[in-house]
């Protein structure tokens, strides 16, 4: 492990571990100024980078050097705070700042062809903008919370990303090409357990992670990932985590630079959290890529003609 354990603090993230190491600061893999990490040449488009895991992952890609950062979302005042904090660190780098609205079908057309007319081809697509609504009202069971309110996470986590990466594979389809580049989908832990209160979410979350999964398969030259940023403390991370919200959220930033190199070819399709080893995951890459190690399952039992070898009798 990087560090001591805390179980209060760790007790969460450690029944979530992959990789023998725990990472709960960043570390030189995923530093954003690590060379290896450089994004010159990039174009990037960043969703909800106005604040928390967004912005941080807007500044990583600024301090990597990449050519252009596409920033989105709604608050116009935001968006000029980072616009600005993005050119004092890299003057270089083109910077375009466009107020959207995740779920709009009509901004996420009028975000694009801004993209096109001012920096061309993305590169690299993450989607970040998200919401956890049952985390804000007390984590609401099932039936307690109102329907319109269970369904804005679906559709602000499936519908928005799903918006954004229709105009990303268009950049090429509209021209008979074949779509390339890089779409990483924040998702998380949530996703991969069931716990009261959580349900809208969660399943959003999990639609994320089978999201990029399907774009690996329908799309060769698209790397897609589904990234967890850890527990972060963000103005939507429920009370309940409080203790365990220490992540900080560069290391999705910096894990998000690391995924749009070669390095991570063997993880295309998968489903990563910023509290595992790359190093250790490298070393283990034949493995991850037959076994499916970070693939989503349906079930735990195995589905096959013979059926599953029970260890009792039938």
């Amino acid at each position: 492990m990087s560090s001591k354990i805390d179980q209060e603090r760790d007790g969460v993230t450690l029944g979530h571990q992959f990789t023998p190491t725990m990472h709960r600061q960043v570390y030189p893999a995923i530093k954003a100024t690590n060379r290896n990490l450089s994004a010159a040449g990039k174009t990037v488009l960043i969703t909800g980078a106005t604040r928390g895991i967004g912005k941080a992952i807007a500044v990583a890609w600024a301090q990597a050097g990449a050519s252009s950062i596409v920033i989105t979302g709604r608050a116009e005042n935001l968006l000029k705070e980072v616009s600005d904090e993005l050119k004092k660190i890299s003057p270089k780098t083109k910077i375009l700042a466009l107020k959207s609205e995740a779920t709009s079908e009509e901004d996420a057309k009028k975000v694009w062809a801004k993209v096109q007319e001012v920096v061309g081809i993305i590169d690299v697509l993450i989607c970040n903008a998200g919401i956890f609504s049952e985390g804000r009202n007390g984590l609401p069971v099932t039936g307690l919370i109102e329907p319109s309110l269970w369904w804005s996470d679906l559709e602000t986590n499936v519908r928005g990303p799903y918006l954004q990466i229709y105009h990303f594979l268009q950049q090429k389809l509209v021209q008979n090409q074949k779509p390339k580049g890089t779409v990483i989908i924040l998702s998380s832990a949530a996703a991969s357990f069931t716990m009261p209160g959580m349900s809208s979410y969660a399943l959003s979350k999990l639609a994320g992670a089978r999201q990029a999964e399907f774009l690996h398969v329908e799309h060769e030259g698209v790397r897609a990932f589904s990234l967890h940023p850890g527990i972060v403390p963000t103005t939507i991370s429920p009370e309940l985590f409080q203790k365990q919200a220490v992540d900080p959220p560069e290391m999705a930033g910096g894990l998000s630079l690391y995924l749009a190199t070669p390095k991570a070819e063997f993880l295309r399709g998968s489903y990563i959290t910023v509290n595992w080893d790359v190093e250790e995951m490298e070393r283990n890459a034949e493995e991850i890529k037959e076994k499916r190690l970070l693939k989503t399952a349906f079930l735990n039992g195995q589905l096959r003609p013979e059926g599953h070898h029970f260890e009792g009798k039938i």
